[in-house]
Order: structure tokens, then C-alpha cells, then sequence
């Protein structure tokens, strides 16, 4: 057989090989954000609420005892209120915002949002992680690379939403 036959057949089978991993790889992957949906309800006010994931019913030993702090039931938000918030953000206006959630994580007092952000009709865009507690919502990072240690580490991010952040002094250090 030819040297250059070789090389071809070995370019198809490595690149079949590639396309099988990455076909399988992002399938799992696809499958895992399936699962992330935003579960919301909302009213005849357009008002939006959070339904909190289903869970495990606690046992009368494990049954919280009430507080004055809201349930994550509690917690509400509209459409309207994120908007608001990415603008101020990122200076787009409030008509040319376009934007989805993508994963939540609801706390006690709170609910943490990860979402995509960009201005209608263009190309493109930026990630953004969002707190909405009884003070309304507040986006704390909209971009697209390692975000401060200011904007994740105060508010409970999950590692997994970024692993990584830059110090005040410019340093990049693993989020731990």
C-alpha cells in the first residue's frame, strides 16, 4: 500500500473516531442541561415564580422550623425585573434586550441564575449570573471570560459555573 493511501485512511478513521467522541460527548452533555430547566409559573399579572425542583418529602424529625427568612416558594420575580437589571448591566436598553436562563440553583434565601444576554437582532453575546432574593434581582456578571472574584465568590456560584476568577489584583486563582 502507498505512504499516501495510508495517510488517508488514517486521517478517515482518526477523524471518524473524533466525530463519534464529540457526537456521544455533546449528546451527554445536551442531556444534562435538559435537565436544568427553569421550572415558572405565572399569573394573569405576568408576575413569574419560582416552583422549587422536586425533592425528597423530609421526615417529621427533618421538617424545617419556620423563619422569618422567604422559602425559595417566596421568591419572585417578572420578566420585566431581569431586563431591568441586565440593562443596567450592560447598558443595552430595556427594548433591545434578548435573553435565557439556562440553569438555577435555588438556596434558602435566595435563587442563583445562569443565562446568556445579547442585544436583539445581532449576533452573538455574553453569559451572565444573576441573585434574585427578596431584594429583587441583581446580575453581579455579564461577560464572556473569567469573571472577578468580586462578581462569583459573594454570592455562592456554583464551581461548575465558574471554576475560575481574577483577583483585584489581576491574578487568576481556582474558585474553591
Amino acid at each position: 500500500m502507498k505512504e499516501s493511501t495510508k495517510i488517508f485512511l488514517g486521517l478517515i478513521i482518526g477523524s471518524v473516531i473524533i466525530a463519534a467522541g464529540l457526537y456521544f460527548g455533546l449528546k451527554e452533555g445536551l442531556k444534562n442541561i435538559s435537565t436544568n430547566k427553569i421550572t415558572v409559573s405565572q399569573n394573569q399579572d405576568h408576575n413569574t415564580k419560582v416552583t422549587p425542583l422536586p425533592s425528597n418529602t423530609p421526615t417529621p424529625q427533618e421538617t424545617p422550623t419556620p423563619s422569618a427568612t422567604p422559602t425559595p416558594a417566596e421568591i419572585s420575580w417578572t420578566k420585566s425585573d431581569i431586563i431591568k437589571a441586565l440593562s443596567k448591566k450592560t447598558h443595552i436598553p430595556e427594548g433591545e434586550i434578548k435573553f435565557s436562563i439556562g440553569q438555577k440553583v435555588t438556596k434558602k434565601d435566595k435563587v442563583l441564575i445562569k443565562g446568556a444576554v445579547s442585544r436583539k437582532g445581532e449576533m452573538g453575546g455574553a453569559g451572565f449570573f444573576g441573585v434574585i432574593n427578596e431584594e429583587g434581582v441583581n446580575i453581579t456578571y455579564v461577560g464572556q471570560g473569567v469573571p472577578r472574584c468580586s462578581e462569583v465568590n459573594p454570592y455562592g456560584y456554583p464551581l461548575s459555573w465558574a471554576d475560575y476568577c481574577v483577583k483585584d489584583n489581576g491574578q487568576v486563582v481556582r474558585r474553591s
